[in-house]
Parts: C-alpha cells; sequence; structure tokens
C-alpha cells in the first residue's frame, strides 16, 4: 500500500530502531520558519513650518475648548459645595449620597445594602461628624474656587473665604478639644471623587494646600501670595501677626497641649523669624536687621540659630541688592472649624480689595511681633475713621455658622 503519511512514518521508523517510544516523536522540535523578507521602510514625511504651525494653532484651539470645559464645570460645583457647606446637615446629606455613588452603586451593591448602612450611620451619636464633614466640605470649595480664580477679584474672594475658613477652623478645635478634625487630600476626599474633581482641579504647581487642616499651608499657599503679587505691604505683615496668632492658639488647643511647649521651643521662633524676613524683603531693612540680630541673641540654643547667622550675614553683605522672596515658612496642622459661603469682595476705583481692609497698592509695613510679646488670639480692632475697619481686621465673607442641629444632634 502506498505511504500517505510519510512525514510520520519515517521519524517513527527511525524512533523505534532507536529504541526510544514512539511518543517522543511529538516531542521531536518543528522545523524553523524562515526568516521573513526585509520590508522597505515607507519614505519620510516630514512636517514643514507652516504644517507645525497649523498643527500647534489646533493643539491650542483643543486646549482652550479643554479648559473652558473645566471651568464651567468647576463653576457647577462650586455653587453646589457652597450649598452643602452651609451646614451640618447638607453636608452630612451631600456625604451619604456620595457613599451611595461610590461604595453601592459603583461597586453593584443593592439598594438594601445602602438602607441598612444609612440607618446605622443615621443612628450615629457623634456630633462632630456633620461640622468635620462640613468642614471639609468648605475647604474644597476654597479649593476649587481658587483653581477657577481668573481675575483680581476672584482672587480676593478666594483669599477672603480662605481667612473666614481659618476662624472658624480654630472655632471647631476649641469647642471640640481637637477631635474629628479633618486632614489629608480634600480632591482625594470622598467628596473630591464623587465629582472626578482630580480631572478638572487636578494638582496645579502652586495651587491652594489640599489639607483643611493645615493653617500654615493656607497661608503660604493662599493669603500671602496675593499680599505680594499686589505688594499689599501693611496687609501682609498683619497676616504674619495673625499667622502666628493662631498657631499659638491651635498649639494651646486642649488636643494637643502635649506639643505645646514643643511649639514654643522650636515652631514659634521660626514663625518670627519668617515675619521678620519677610519684612526685610519689603525694604524695612534697618528694622528688620535689628529684630533679626535680637531674635538670634535670644533663641541662640536653638537648631535653626546657625542658619539663621548665615542668613542674616548674607542679607546684610548684598543689603544693596534687591532681597530674594522670603523663604516658606513650615506648615502647621492644626484642627478644622466650621465655616461660610464666601461672596465676592468689592473692588475699589478698579484696584482689587484685601479681605484683611487694604487696597492693591504699596502701604508702609508694620514691626513684625517681638520676642517680648507672645502672640494672643487675633482681636477686631477698633474701625478706622469713617467706620471702615483696620487693616488685616476686616472679617472675610463668613461662611455660615455651624449648624446648631448638627451639634445638638
Amino acid at each position: 500500500m502506498r505511504n500517505l503519511f510519510p512525514s510520520v512514518a519515517l521519524p517513527l521508523a527511525a524512533a523505534v530502531l532507536a529504541g526510544l517510544p514512539a511518543s517522543s516523536v511529538a516531542q521531536l522540535p518543528p522545523k524553523a520558519a524562515g526568516a521573513p523578507a526585509p520590508q522597505t521602510a515607507p519614505p519620510a514625511k516630514l512636517l514643514d513650518e507652516a504644517a507645525a504651525a497649523k498643527l500647534l494653532a489646533q493643539l491650542e484651539e483643543v486646549n482652550r475648548s479643554m479648559e473652558e470645559k473645566k471651568y464651567g464645570y468647576n463653576s457647577g460645583i462650586i455653587r453646589d459645595l457652597r450649598d452643602a457647606g452651609t451646614s451640618g446637615d447638607k453636608a452630612f446629606g451631600l456625604w451619604l449620597d456620595c457613599m451611595k455613588l461610590l461604595e453601592f452603586e459603583e461597586r453593584g451593591r443593592s439598594g438594601a445594602d445602602f438602607s441598612e448602612w444609612k440607618r446605622n450611620q443615621t443612628k450615629s451619636a457623634n456630633n462632630e461628624r456633620d461640622a468635620s464633614l462640613q468642614l471639609q466640605v468648605q475647604w474644597l470649595t476654597v479649593v476649587v474656587m481658587e483653581a477657577n480664580a481668573r481675575t483680581p477679584s476672584a482672587r480676593a474672594e478666594v483669599v477672603s473665604s480662605a481667612v473666614a475658613y481659618i476662624d472658624n477652623l480654630l472655632a471647631f478645635m476649641k469647642k471640640n478639644d481637637g477631635k474629628g478634625v479633618p486632614g489629608g487630600d480634600v480632591i482625594g476626599s470622598v467628596f473630591g471623587r464623587r465629582y472626578k474633581l482630580d480631572v478638572t482641579v487636578g494638582r496645579q504647581e502652586g495651587g491652594a494646600t489640599r489639607d483643611p487642616g493645615d493653617i500654615g499651608g493656607i497661608y503660604e499657599s493662599v493669603i500671602f501670595p496675593y499680599y505680594r503679587e499686589n505688594r499689599m505691604a501693611s496687609s501682609l505683615m498683619q497676616a504674619w501677626t495673625k499667622r502666628i496668632a493662631q498657631e499659638t492658639e491651635a498649639a494651646a488647643a486642649p488636643g494637643f497641649r502635649e506639643a505645646e511647649e514643643k511649639f514654643v521651643a522650636e515652631r514659634l521662633p521660626r514663625l518670627r523669624w519668617g515675619q521678620m524676613r519677610e519684612l526685610f524683603a519689603l525694604g524695612q531693612q534697618e528694622t528688620a536687621a535689628a529684630s533679626m540680630l535680637a531674635h538670634i541673641k535670644t533663641n541662640m540654643a536653638h537648631r535653626e540659630a546657625g542658619n539663621w547667622i548665615e542668613e542674616l550675614r548674607n542679607l546684610l553683605a548684598n543689603d544693596s541688592k534687591p532681597a530674594a522672596a522670603p523663604a516658606k515658612a513650615p506648615a502647621a496642622t492644626v484642627t478644622p472649624a466650621a465655616a461660610e459661603t464666601p461672596a465676592a469682595p468689592a473692588e475699589t476705583n478698579g484696584e482689587v480689595a484685601d479681605p484683611f481692609g487694604g487696597i492693591g497698592e504699596p502701604e508702609p509695613a508694620p514691626e513684625p511681633t517681638t520676642e517680648a510679646e507672645a502672640p494672643a488670639a487675633a482681636k477686631p480692632a477698633a474701625p478706622a475713621a469713617g467706620g471702615r475697619p483696620a487693616p488685616g481686621n476686616r472679617p472675610g465673607p463668613a461662611f455660615p455658622a455651624p449648624d446648631s442641629r448638627a451639634q445638638k444632634r
């Protein structure tokens, strides 16, 4: 009979003659395939200058369109967040809605599961919970406002809201003995994730701090830059004095008293040095240098004393040159307090209104806090002539006071 399978029979016979089992034939390596034939690369098509310019123009148009969509989306979110931040009940209601979407609907969990979970939440006896959620919503509002701020008045509104927020943050902290502090990144919170703010706000270079408990970071990322850019020297020094007072007040709160001694010994001298360095940068070099020298003498045991000596030496050696921008003082994290919904501040003769009471023009800078003066909590000063509060003491647009129902439930 004619062999119909010569490609199998011959290797099989060879295997049998060699004393190998027939099954080993299946293990023989396949015949190697031939190398692919080389292909000719397509001819290069380089962009000429006109084509590249046309594509760049189209790209910029796409970018502008995308930024406008982000701006419009964020504007709607700001309205929602402002409303939710007016009371503890509304903040808690928004939190429930966010949890329902993120933790139940998107995970395929049933409505019955959510209802059972919600019953347990509403029965909670945690009185700080709703006020803490309210603060988280309020600071998230400021962060989104800052990302959307395009005009001087919009930036002034952000600063006013930040000033009011810090005041309320401290009030919350004192009332609750440092408990219920919202912290972390508000963009990554359940509220931020619900609105996908990581896409429309992102992590901008130089944007507002994301931590609602970071008083120092709020001053450094929102308040101080505004005054520096608008050359509001007096308001900038007022803000420094208020920051030192507020951080001192925060360190003395019941929930943080174990850290008060460390704050007074280590952080407070650094904050005072930062204020003096700011004063030097504003051109008040004679006053600032004398204060800095006295500060070093008083704090020779401080771990930064050697750096301060070197820094002052460099400043004095280069006093004929423009002073460098003041370095950031270290940020501090403290507890939050309930805040309120901001309204846009007015403008004065086309100039940017200062949330602390001044306007956007150079002002003489007051002297910094002296070593003999332990900073106390900021107190409203008497109104200036015409009934206008003194710079640094006019309240910004207030967030609504904490919802009493949220505190008493």
